[in-house]
């Protein structure tokens, strides 16, 4: 489930957080240390060692203490209420590893409620954080990532299906996600699970929707940073057994000086199909390692991840005599990588990040007709390394860096007529370029009304091309309650996917189908415009309004050259654009989180003379969420989703669709869904009408709330059984027939840890 509308999740500026800082062992306090709140460098130790944070909203918040003569401190502190929170703090100057710390304030007994969608950067609008905890917020849905970085403002989603996550107009795999700092590609699954990253294992989560930094780079849409969870204090065992899989995470300290991370999931049943079974037809996993360790000042680090998912279901209907019967079509992905990186402080507020990675996606996929047979093969592999100096400095950062990555890929679709007995080659390309790229940043945060982020990133195959991508962020604060930020921002992209998102089959499969661009064309490009202002009404209520304009060129459109759902044709290359604003609420006050807004937007694309709107598109919107917790253990939770309906193509007659139900963890499809021949996206579908309600309670097993337990949870699914049209196909006599997406079911899930 999902939102296809924007929800815009704001900061309740409340409290803050200040303390003294001072040498372990020693009464002279530290002087000059950076202070970090969330990753943004907010203060600096005075003479007498005094830091002070203000602003902070209601939940956890991560505290880093930093400089060249002390070990990094890391902390979590929570906030509860209004109230200020004095941490104070020792550092010692002796290279030890010291595991986080949690700060607890509470008020009344009840634990504090996190805002799992609130911006953290003073200066980036866009930027949200899903904060440690994240899990526990999902108001009346499923714990999966893909969906609770669909509440966001300015993501859109294809219906009830969040595969694909559209951020300002972008396509899916217009989107940057990184698992501690490693790429990532494909790692979706289908069914029950969107993501195939298991979110018990990922303590936080960052999103950038807007101009991000120029760090980031090789994406035109939207960035996703992942961040595994360490083991605090001793080992720990959580998992979660839901009607489609069981995943589980086990957390160990490694001594004093690290820890590792194992997380699993499995599907176990029959997905996608009504027939019964133990999962070995229509299935998916997922495995990811992490590992940490102090060498010296330095913190060393590896993550690897593994995703398989394979997918059967009947073909069309076959003629008699034909061989097909007996056969199914057939779809298998896999997504993995491979990472280490070493973050070593240098002098007095510096610090070198180096990174290093092998990361790839594979997808094999064949459909039956009566008289011919469609084979796909595609993949990436990727190899890279980056390097970057930060320097802080008394009120700005400095930051220069630069990556160099081989991104290998391959794709090839092939037609076999049976009758015919032959085979006919479609499209073949592969490539092998060697990409590379130096950044640098200048990030300002002054005593005065005025912040700033400046940055310029230089691309270059080494061979033809080379671009620039200038970022700018200018922040202003007329006062202490009000922010107003105008921003620009370019970025390219030379990897892309000919995965056909206007076709209702990528809303099942939705692997990465990825291609670099060819010589003879200049990679994908996209600059973006951004207003946002925002206001603070009164304790814990925010107001804001955002705006963006977003042009791309060079993207490619599978829709032009394709009507199946993977492109058997030299694929098409167009411009677009994408424009929206959001209105939005947030009220943070003791037991209650409520967020809602209301959007408007467009985004089209243009090509060889043709335009249409993307499937993405939703005209206007109107969603929320609300938490509210009614005992110290028992949050009741709601969400909601009302719009105008997203543009559809038309697909032959034949297919036989029955949509995935949660509370069975089954679905139907039969046949492949291939687009009518003439305009694209020229319907539109029925606007969705969408409430979902559910009650979470936690059942402890000891005294203290921190103790492990077990976590009951039960939904009901679409309320007013509003099932949205995802689709529509043609039937007899020139009419057609909706195709429907998540009917009203009762879903219960069980968590635990200890």
């Amino acid at each position: 489930m999902s939102f296809a509308g924007p929800v815009v999740h704001f900061v309740a500026l409340l409290a803050g957080v200040h303390g003294t800082v001072r040498s372990a062992g020693e009464t002279r306090p530290a002087t000059g240390i950076h202070v970090e709140l969330d990753g943004a460098d907010r203060a600096v130790t005075d003479s007498a060692g005094r830091y002070l944070v203000a602003g902070l909203a209601n939940g956890p918040h991560q505290l880093r203490f930093i400089s060249g003569r002390y070990e990094i401190r890391q902390l979590t502190v929570i906030l509860a209420d209004s109230t200020d929170l004095t941490v104070d703090v020792e550092l010692t100057p002796r290279p030890v590893f010291l595991p986080p710390l949690d700060v607890v304030a509470q008020r009344g007994g009840a634990p504090a409620l996190a805002d799992p969608g609130a911006s953290t950067e003073s200066h980036e609008a866009g930027h949200y954080r899903f904060a440690p905890g994240w899990q526990a917020n999902q108001p009346a849905g499923s714990v999966d990532i893909h969906d609770a970085l669909a509440r966001v403002a300015g993501v859109a989603t294809r219906g009830d299906n969040t595969t694909a996550l559209s951020v300002h107009g972008g396509r899916g795999s217009e989107d940057l996600m990184l698992l501690d700092g490693i790429p990532l590609y494909g790692a979706v699954h289908f069914a029950g699970a969107s993501s195939a990253v298991n979110p018990d294992a990922i303590a936080a989560m960052d999103l950038h929707t807007g101009v991000s930094s120029a760090r980031f780079g090789g994406a035109l849409a939207g960035v996703v940073e992942l961040e595994t969870a360490e083991a605090l204090g001793g080992a720990q065992m959580i998992g979660n057994l839901s009607t489609s899989d069981v995943r589980s995470t086990v957390r160990a300290p490694l001594g004093t000086r690290g820890g590792v991370l194992l997380a699993a999931r499995s599907s176990f049943r029959d997905l996608m199909t009504d027939a019964t079974g133990s999962g070995v037809v229509n299935n998916y996993q997922d495995f990811l390692l992490a590992g940490h360790t102090a060498i010296g000042s330095g913190v060393l680090r590896i993550v690897g991840f593994e995703s398989g998912n394979r997918l059967r279901w009947e073909p069309v209907v076959s003629t008699p005599g034909s061989t097909v019967s007996a056969l199914s079509d057939a779809a298998n992905w896999q997504s993995s990588a491979l990472g280490v990186t070493w973050a070593q402080p240098v002098g007095s507020g510096g610090e070198w990040h180096a990174a290093g990675w092998w990361t790839g996606s594979t997808a094999a996929t064949v459909t039956l007709a009566p008289d011919q047979t469609e084979r796909l093969a595609s993949g990436i592999a990727e190899f890279g390394l980056s390097a970057e100096r930060r320097q802080r400095l008394r009120a700005s950062t400095l930051l220069i860096g630069g990556e160099v990555t081989r991104p290998q890929t391959w794709y090839g679709t092939s037609t076999s007529f049976t009758q015919a007995a032959v085979t006919l080659t479609g499209i073949s390309l592969a490539a092998t370029p060697v990409l590379g790229a130096v950044y640098g940043e200048w990030d300002w945060h002054g005593a005065s009304g005025l912040d700033f982020r400046a940055g310029l990133r230089a691309n270059t195959d080494f061979r033809r091309s080379v671009s620039l991508d200038p970022r700018l962020l200018v922040n202003v604060h007329p006062d202490a309650v009000t922010r107003i930020e105008v921003g620009f921002g370019r970025t390219h992209q030379a990897v892309q996917s000919m995965l056909n998102e206007e076709n209702l089959m990528s809303g099942v499969i939705g692997p990465a189908l990825l291609t670099n661009t060819p010589d003879n064309m200049l990679p994908a490009s996209a600059d973006q415009w951004l207003l946002s202002v925002e206001r603070r009404l009164g304790a814990g209520v925010t107001v804001g309004v955002d705006g963006y304009a977003r042009s791309w060129h060079n993207v490619l459109a599978p829709a032009v050259t394709g009507a199946g759902f993977f492109v058997t044709a030299p694929p098409a290359y167009g411009d677009g654009i994408a424009r929206g604003v959001n209105a939005s609420v947030a009220i943070l006050r003791d037991q209650l989180s409520l967020h809602a807004s209301v959007g408007l937007a467009s985004n089209v694309q243009q090509v060889t003379g043709i335009s249409y709107s993307t499937s993405f598109e939703q005209p206007w919107s109107f969603a929320g969420d609300v938490n509210y917790r009614v005992a110290s253990r028992t949050t009741l939770q709601l969400r909601w989703n009302a719009g105008a309906g997203q543009p559809a193509t038309a697909i032959l007659p034949g297919i036989e669709w029955r949509p995935y139900q949660p509370a069975t963890g089954t679905g139907e499809i039969e046949g492949s869904a291939t687009n009518l021949a003439g305009a694209i996206n020229a319907l539109r579908l029925a606007g969705p009408l969408r409430i979902d309600v559910g009650v979470r309670h936690e059942w402890h097993l000891g005294a203290s709330d921190r103790a492990g337990g077990i976590t009951t949870a039960v939904r009901l699914v679409n309320l007013l059984d509003q099932a949205d049209p995802i689709g529509v196909m043609a039937a007899s006599g020139g009419t057609t027939q909706l195709l429907r997406g998540t009917p009203r079911s009762l879903v219960f899930e069980v968590g635990w840890a200890h």
